[in-house]
């Protein structure tokens, strides 16, 4: 199967799910923004947790965090270390010591885990409200198409469906 059809696919499945489309659309963001932060073996554990306690769309929830995978992954990581490292690490870069004993490489794993968390957080944020936006126009335009009408203008108050 061709990799275009494979996404669309996946994009008529998204749209097409049944639900509020703001839960919908909230699920989304909270998988993008789960995805994006460096927190990879806890990602679907995380967004499986999360879901369900904040009453968003696990499905949605779950198909965000596939935003991390392994072509994505080296590119968000070395952002979100630089990021945070802008803001963590006054001196610059982390330097690595000259002599490694267990106080220094629990500094350096402290210092540049931290500063890896922080810059993905940041990061993330922008994509996974652009992904709550995106969710809600394309579920609420199929949901117009599907009734018969116009989905040039479709305002962002709660609907009945």
């Amino acid at each position: 199967m061709k990799l275009r059809r494979l996404l669309r696919y996946y994009w008529l499945r998204l749209i097409r799910l049944q639900g509020d489309p703001r839960k919908l659309a909230w699920g989304m963001a909270l998988g993008v923004f789960v995805g994006i932060t460096p927190t990879v073996p806890f990602h679907m554990v995380t967004v499986l947790t999360l879901a369900p306690l904040l009453r968003v769309s696990v499905v949605t929830a779950y198909l965000g965090i596939w935003v991390m995978n392994p072509v994505t992954m080296v590119p968000l990581y070395l952002l979100a270390y630089e990021v945070g490292a802008c803001l963590l690490l006054p001196e610059g870069r982390l330097l690595l010591p000259e002599v490694w004993t267990w106080r220094s490489a629990l500094e350096v794993l402290w210092r540049g885990g931290l500063a890896l968390q922080v810059g993905g957080v940041i990061i993330a944020l922008p994509p996974a409200v652009a992904s709550y936006f995106l969710t809600l126009w394309a579920v609420r335009r199929q949901r117009q198409r599907r009734r018969g009408g116009t989905a040039c203008v479709q305002p962002l108050t709660p609907d009945a469906s």
